[in-house]
């Protein structure tokens, strides 16, 4: 894995990881994991497997919204540079013979 990528993937998951944290103490200080109903039937699983899928439903709305926002981010030199060297590129690329642009 590149450097790059291994630092974008940190900044969605870490901030991901600690909002989920915050989401899943909030909604089950307001919520027993009991009374939960799903499409009106109820949860037949335990309080401690309810919370361990909870925190994992936060994790992954929480590092969506993170990974739409570094995805947002990116400067138009990343969206717009050509992954080849100026001599594999094709014939009629206008950054061809400019070597200077990657």
């Amino acid at each position: 894995m590149s450097s790059e990528f291994t630092q974008r993937l940190l900044w969605v998951l870490w901030p991901a990881f600690l909002v989920a944290a915050a989401a899943e103490l909030v909604f089950f200080a307001l919520v027993d994991p009991a009374d939960l109903a799903v499409f009106g039937a109820p949860v037949a699983a335990g309080r401690m497997p309810v919370y361990t899928i909870g925190f994992f439903f936060f994790w992954a709305i929480a590092a969506a919204a993170s990974a739409l926002t570094v995805f947002l981010q990116r400067s138009p030199f990343e969206v717009n540079r050509c992954p080849l060297p100026p001599a594999d590129r094709p014939a009629g690329c206008p950054k061809r013979d400019a070597g200077g642009c990657s």
